[in-house]
């Protein structure tokens, strides 16, 4: 689970997590990712331990944008990763998976805003995004033999 320190990002991602973990059994490393740029490959630190990826948040257009380039980069590199982002910032993303070649990768979708909500809300958008992850992350196969 990375987290772009963004307010709340932290906190969504671990909702987001203890949402998962009433159906799923995982470790969890935590990172941290620049909210504004493409990560250059040696600053993912322990990512080469993970299955798969969970950025947050994306809650404003640079950091829905660069969320959803540094989810194609692990894609990529066969990680299998989903950005959280905000409804406002769809465009943006759907422009930048085009013009990285990844139109199909998806991302999961919550209401905005994020940083400015209290705890409860947090939560919410968090169960939100926790529904979506299972089947953004797995393929058609792995879906159905969780299932």
């Amino acid at each position: 689970m990375w987290s772009n320190k963004k307010l709340n990002a932290d906190k969504l991602l671990e909702f987001i997590r203890q949402k998962l973990a009433e159906d799923y059994s995982f470790s969890i490393v935590h990172g941290v990712y620049d909210p504004g740029r493409l990560m250059d490959e040696h600053e993912w630190g322990d990512l080469e331990q993970c299955d798969a990826v969970i950025l947050a948040n994306g809650d404003c257009g640079a950091c829905s944008t660069s969320g959803i380039a540094n989810a194609i980069e692990m894609e990529k590199k066969g990680i299998p990763a989903v950005l959280v982002s905000t409804t406002p910032f769809i465009d943006a993303v759907i422009t930048t998976t085009k013009m990285s070649n990844m139109p199909a990768i998806e991302w999961a979708v919550v209401d905005h805003p994020i940083g400015s909500l209290d705890e409860d809300a947090v939560r919410q958008r968090a169960r939100h995004a926790a529904e979506q992850i299972p089947g953004l992350m797995l393929g058609q196969d792995m879906r159905a033999a969780a299932e």
